[in-house]
């Protein structure tokens, strides 16, 4: 479980940080551009939202990872910490195969697009690379939601008194 949770660090390490890099590079070329000479790059605009795509869904997994994702638990609180384990249980459980039903769906959708050739219009980047960002960070995202699972069941979870977990 330890090597799983260094490579996915590194992997959403790296990929957050390129796309939030190339991303801010984008938008400071198109805002100089535009300023300087009047003239904007239309690739740039395009480039920098399809970077923000990638690092929105990759982010959501170390989101998962890190438990800081939106979370009503003013309910649960009322209850004995036993049952709060079961109903985080069943939650982060349910919470997976959701993840795992939407990774299916997207790498669906991406098969779709890329049959039909669909291309970017500034970039001529074929659009199905750019759906892939979904399938690789629901992917993610359904790994973290067992590590987190898994963690609970153990008692190794993520807290805030034990940010890295134990895994």
């Amino acid at each position: 479980m330890k090597k799983l949770d260094f490579v996915l660090d590194k992997i959403e390490d790296i990929l957050c940080t390129f796309f939030a890099c190339v991303m801010a590079v984008s938008i400071l070329i198109q805002v100089i551009n535009r300023n300087t000479v009047q003239m904007p790059i239309t690739w740039c605009e395009e480039l920098a939202r399809y970077c923000m795509v990638w690092l929105i869904f990759v982010g959501i997994s170390a989101g998962v990872k890190k438990g800081s994702h939106i979370g009503v638990d003013a309910l649960v609180n009322v209850f004995p910490a036993k049952v709060q384990r079961v109903i985080r249980i069943i939650v982060n459980i349910m919470v997976t195969v959701l993840f795992g039903y939407l990774t299916v769906l997207a790498a669906q959708i991406t098969m779709g697009i890329k049959e039909t050739g669909q291309v970017s219009a500034a970039m001529q980047v074929p659009m199905y690379l750019i759906y892939a960002g979904l399938i690789v960070g629901l992917f993610m995202s359904t790994l973290r939601s067992v590590q987190v699972t898994l963690g609970i069941i153990s008692g190794k979870e993520v807290t805030e008194d034990n940010p890295m977990g134990d895994f």
